[in-house]
């Protein structure tokens, strides 16, 4: 069956990486953090994008089919994430949530298929990750969040306000979609207040990459 994990590498060798498991038939994905600045010299504006997780990278494969040393065994490879002994499994609904806050940090009123059926807590809580200015306390956040499963679980659970949406595409070029307003969706204050002490209340385990 597949899955998404997450693995460790080697910045340095971060495209090289990339190119050995795209060989493999294997699906990647790794965030980018996206920052639109208007220039003052002109009316345009500078895109910038930077690892939202620098030196992890989510691998999508069947271990029946792709054996994980194959994947452990690329140069520049460290490790899976784990905290137990079997690699951290990573719910397809985060994937899910880091593509569609990525597009609503971008446009806030965006509402494509990225974000189709998911929980506006878990939502919320990826979008606190993505505002952490620095990349080693985003790490930690992500992954205080992944090893928390109960935690996880209850973000899923959230169905007060679905984030639902069409696929399709408008004559205008956006997706086509029924949304609630966003403020009741991505900024529920409440939510994330209790969210935040759920969280901090529970302490981390550093995850083993071995």
């Amino acid at each position: 069956m597949e899955n998404w994990y997450l693995a460790q590498c080697q910045n340095k060798s971060f495209d090289r990486v990339l190119r050995w498991i795209s060989s493999l038939n294997v699906e990647c994905y790794f965030p980018l953090e996206t920052r639109i600045t208007r220039r003052k010299d002109c009316g345009g504006s500078r895109v910038s994008q930077k690892p939202l997780l620098p030196g992890y990278l989510f691998v999508c494969f069947d271990p029946e089919v792709t054996h994980p040393t194959k994947i452990t065994d690329i140069p520049g490879v460290h490790s899976f994430v784990r905290f137990g002994d079997m690699p951290c499994v990573v719910r397809d609904e985060v994937i899910k949530a880091l593509k569609c806050v990525r597009i609503l940090r971008i446009d806030p009123t965006d509402n494509c298929v990225e974000c189709a059926n998911l929980s506006p807590a878990l939502i919320s809580a990826i979008q606190r990750i993505y505002a952490i200015p620095r990349p080693l306390e985003r790490q930690v956040e992500f992954m205080r969040l992944l090893e928390r499963s109960d935690v996880l679980e209850e973000l899923l659970s959230d169905t007060s306000h679905i984030y639902t949406a069409v696929t399709g595409i408008s004559s205008s070029g956006g997706c086509e979609a029924n949304r609630p307003h966003p403020a009741t969706v991505y900024s529920d204050v409440n939510a994330e207040k209790i969210l935040r002490e759920r969280i901090a209340s529970r302490s981390l385990q550093r995850p083993s990459l071995t």
